[in-house]
């Protein structure tokens, strides 16, 4: 995301989408009652007796909307933002903007200090690497992109073996397995700008792949970090999250945070260590100055704003980090299973 113009003295703020991410903070920034103004396209409205008129042509216009709804579609690149227009052509009309990546907008509210934050974790977040990570074993490559809002599921590359007695059948189709993963690696390298791609997996498969690549493919090869994790699939992406691996190649990467911050929650609640959860507990903490660090699940802070207020500023008015964690991730269902917010303490309280 990219700061265009910011003038909060008006409440207003121009963005520039650069990324599937920066829509899905969009999501969390932008509310019902706010107003978006962006160029569209809109087509004429001619007065006329025709009973069946021609099909009128689109022009383009600026226009603002005064928000309704908001809806993120991660797998079509876009997100949906319906209002009524309060200037423009056709004010009173309903129109929808369809933000995508080169999208600019403008948004005029109210602007509170964890939007703004918002604002400059995705401008942070444009200038870190796109990490692709493969869990790859000898049936098959999954693949996923590490958004920040959770993985992004890309597909599975299978790999059809021959039996014991074809060694030479056995060769070729890995090779081929191999060539065809290639391949969409660097695909996504282009599209998806990616810089670093993690390949792990058990075995031996990975340490063959990156083999090949290095000397059939070095450009792609430079890009690639390969480790161990014990299993392949779905489940071997998950781990490559969960060991850090992701973090060490961006260690600012805002899912791989969350998740490692979600887990020494749960490690320190299973050793009654300083952790309290739940918005009570939490508010009890935040009263006696005792967060480090707040974690707040997205939805519960889109669905009761004004309640979490009092405790989100007392944490920053004692100089605690407030998290927001995605709700698209599993990290963010653990911290919703029990009640959506917890904090990492400075000290234990009884």
């Amino acid at each position: 995301m990219r700061v265009v113009h910011k003038d909060l003295k008006h409440g207003k703020i121009k963005l520039a989408v650069e990324t599937l991410d920066d829509l899905w903070h969009l999501q969390h920034i932008i509310s019902p009652g706010e107003i978006v103004v962006s160029s569209t396209w809109r087509r004429n409205r001619e007065d006329g007796d025709k009973l069946r008129p021609e099909r009128l042509e689109k022009r383009r216009v600026t226009l603002s909307i005064r928000v309704e709804s908001v809806e993120f579609h991660p797998h079509a690149n876009r997100l949906r933002l319906l209002g009524p227009i309060v200037e423009g052509p056709d004010t009173g009309k309903h129109h929808s903007f369809s933000c995508e990546p080169g999208s600019t907008l403008a948004i005029v509210k109210d602007w509170r200090p964890d939007h703004l934050e918002r604002i400059r974790e995705a401008v942070r977040a444009s200038r870190r690497p796109r990490v692709l990570i493969v869990a790859l074993d000898d049936s098959s490559a999954e693949m996923a992109l590490v958004r920040q809002y959770g993985l992004d599921m890309l597909g599975t590359i299978s790999h059809s073996r021959a039996g014991k007695r074809y060694s030479v059948e056995r060769e070729a189709d890995e090779k081929k397995f191999f060539h065809r993963l290639a391949e969409a690696m660097n695909d996504l390298v282009s599209r998806e700008n990616v810089r670093v791609a993690i390949v792990a997996g058990p075995g031996f498969t990975k340490d063959a792949f990156v083999s090949i690549l290095r000397e059939k493919d070095p450009e792609l090869a430079r890009r690639v970090r390969c480790d161990d994790v014990s299993s392949g699939g779905r489940a071997g992406l998950y781990e490559i999250v969960r060991r850090g691996m992701v973090e060490r190649v961006s260690q600012e990467d805002r899912f791989s945070y969350e998740t490692s911050l979600v887990e020494k929650l749960m490690t320190e609640i299973a050793r009654d260590g300083p952790v309290t959860y739940g918005l009570k507990e939490v508010g009890r903490a935040t009263s006696m100055g005792a967060v480090e660090k707040l974690l707040v699940a997205d939805e519960l802070l889109r669905s009761d704003r004004a309640g979490l207020e009092v405790t989100l500023e007392g944490v920053r008015r004692t100089r605690g980090d407030v998290v927001v964690v995605s709700t698209e991730h599993d990290a963010g269902k653990q911290l919703v299973s029990i009640g959506g917010i917890a904090a990492l303490l400075r000290f234990k309280i009884k």
